[in-house]
């Protein structure tokens, strides 16, 4: 059995997933404007590629329900920026979005976002969710 520790040891270049995802959600939302902002070239993550994957696409499948027409990706100062132009999210549970069972007005199952916050906790970094003028960023940093 795999040593519980190794995903702390992995690294992953963080750009690979984002292309690899965005292009896979692209083919469901053609009418979205789609942006890859890699403005800092320290793109190397902790923690695996299947993480990763988890992570990247549970906000973005949260971001196709949600987005009218743009969804950005920035890689900077060693954070991950996803913003969609969609509605702010209710003040009333900004809090607990990343809450198991904690759905938006179009959510699912409501435990995306919360396996989202366990697993970049798990890599030792941390995700916030702010209302913009128009739209929501997440950030991981």
């Amino acid at each position: 059995m795999k040593d519980t520790d190794n995903y702390k040891k992995e690294t992953i270049n963080i750009v690979d997933i984002l292309t690899d995802a965005s292009s896979k959600f692209k083919l469901t939302r053609p009418d979205i404007k789609w942006q890859i902002n890699i403005t800092d070239k320290k793109t190397i993550f902790k923690g695996s590629y299947d993480m990763w994957e988890a992570i990247v696409d549970n906000i973005l499948s949260n971001f196709m329900r949600y987005a009218e027409k743009e969804i950005k990706i920035t890689v900077k100062g060693h954070q991950i920026i996803f913003y969609n132009d969609g509605p702010n999210i209710d003040e009333a549970i900004v809090n607990e979005i990343f809450s198991p069972y904690r759905k938006g007005m179009k959510g699912q199952f409501g435990l995306g976002l919360s396996i989202v916050r366990q697993t970049v906790s798990l890599l030792g970094y941390d995700i916030n969710v702010r209302n913009e003028k128009k739209g929501i960023s997440f950030i991981i940093k």
